[in-house]
């Protein structure tokens, strides 16, 4: 059990700072309470991530329409 535990940390923590590399290439370097994203965890930053993504979103674009 130790060992999936520690396989699945290492992968978050991977994957933790791919998501902080997108989060500063979009130019969020804080949340909206001011916390930094280098104090986030995994599941924080994912949350922060898609919220970016969606901020970045071009509205006017036909492709993001509704129909």
């Amino acid at each position: 059990m130790g060992v999936l535990f520690n396989s699945i940390k290492i992968t978050q923590e991977t994957k933790s700072q791919g998501m902080i590399n997108e989060l500063l290439t979009l130019g969020v370097t804080d949340t909206k309470s001011g916390t930094s994203i280098y104090e986030l965890n995994y599941y924080d930053l994912r949350q922060e991530l898609a919220i970016a993504k969606f901020r970045n979103r071009n509205v006017e674009s036909s492709e993001n329409g509704w129909f």
